[in-house]
């Protein structure tokens, strides 16, 4: 995939639009998932990357080639999204308040499901709310967005020791504060 990107944004740097559609439609739902975690606004999520894909197409000559296209696009998207949120000036609001996809559960679901279950899911998303919000947003894109190791020590700056460093304070929170360790032990 990493080389059919390079590949892609090869030829957007030749001026290629069907090879720069090509990497809208293969990058654009990735990002928008991931952005949508920090930003709960769908319209406001859409804007933004559109912005996004419209300034990359517009300065390709002066971004040059990218070793690692992905990567610089999550970053370039985690970017905008914190610029738009510090310009609003509820940067801190938003990173609190960013929601965790996949971990809300209606009444229906918690009613159908039996007491442990239950409680065990409630359990996971008081401990995922509990994560201070770095740590949140490095397990959301490890575990969520499947992503290496490496691959967000790209997006976020920093380095890859302070990534893994991240995801087993958290684990060990988690562990911790839901009392799962026995469910999930290591």
């Amino acid at each position: 995939m990493t080389e059919k990107l390079i590949a892609l944004w090869e030829g957007t740097l030749r001026g290629n639009e069907r090879d720069y559609a090509q990497l809208h439609a293969k990058l654009y739902p990735k990002l928008f998932v991931f952005t949508t975690r920090m930003l709960d606004d769908n319209d406001l999520v859409n804007d933004l990357l559109q912005d996004l894909f419209i300034k990359f197409w517009e300065n390709r000559e002066k971004i040059g080639t990218i070793r690692n296209v992905e990567a610089y696009f999550y970053r370039s998207a985690r970017s905008i999204v914190l610029n738009h949120i510090r310009l609003t000036k509820h940067r801190e609001a938003k990173l609190t308040l960013m929601p965790v996809q996949g971990l809300v559960f209606s009444a229906e679901e918690i009613m159908v499901s039996n007491e442990s279950d239950s409680l065990m899911k409630q359990q996971m998303v008081t401990a995922l709310n509990s994560l201070p919000a770095k740590q949140r947003e490095i397990l959301t894109m490890r575990f969520y967005d499947e992503l290496s190791y490496p691959q967000i020590a790209d997006i976020l700056k920093i380095r890859y020791q302070s990534v893994i460093n991240h995801v087993y304070r958290a684990v060990q929170t988690l562990r911790q504060v839901s009392d799962l360790s026995s469910v999930y032990a290591a």
